[in-house]
């Protein structure tokens, strides 16, 4: 038998409810959303310890990932991380009074500045990633190799018809 879990329950119960509802789809993103929300504690659970929320990891995890060497544009870095310039702004004054990014001017547009980590911030973001990562093992352990092969291709699947590539 099948073990069963809260979706399989809630799904149980709008059969017995209503036998004419297709709540089949539940099965999937019912299931989907309560991994998010699992995943997201965990994650989130991990960067209490660097004193990071999601965003601030993001961004300095997305400035390591691209390793501008002459620094990257806020422009660019937020188009990266899908927020908005303004949010942006917010996000790199908090960090840059952390002591985890520094602003320089950018030497090709007086107007504008180049954004780089600073060395701490290099330091910290390569500890966090290292716990994100760990509390995703965490979060995937009762899958194996081959099940996560399958279910990476499915969630490719269903989600490159909602990205602008």
């Amino acid at each position: 038998m099948t073990p069963t879990d809260s979706v399989d329950r809630i799904v149980a119960a709008w059969s017995a409810r209503d036998p004419g509802l297709d709540a089949s789809p539940l099965e999937v993103v019912g299931r989907l959303l309560l991994c998010a929300q699992h995943c997201e504690r965990e994650i989130l659970a991990a960067l209490a310890a660097f004193d990071l929320s999601f965003a601030d990891f993001d961004v300095i995890n997305t400035l390591r990932r691209r390793a501008d060497p002459g620094g990257t544009n806020p422009t660019d870095l937020a188009r990266s991380s899908l927020i908005t310039s303004g949010a942006m702004t917010a996000r790199l004054n908090r960090l840059e009074a952390a002591g985890l990014v520094e602003r320089t001017p950018d030497a090709a547009d007086r107007r504008a500045v180049r954004v780089r980590l600073t060395t701490r911030g290099e330091r910290l973001a390569e500890r966090a990633l290292g716990a994100v990562l760990a509390a995703d093992e965490r979060f995937l352990d009762p899958l194996d190799r081959r099940q996560r092969d399958a279910l990476a291709g499915t969630l490719r699947h269903l989600l490159r018809p909602y990205e602008n590539l």
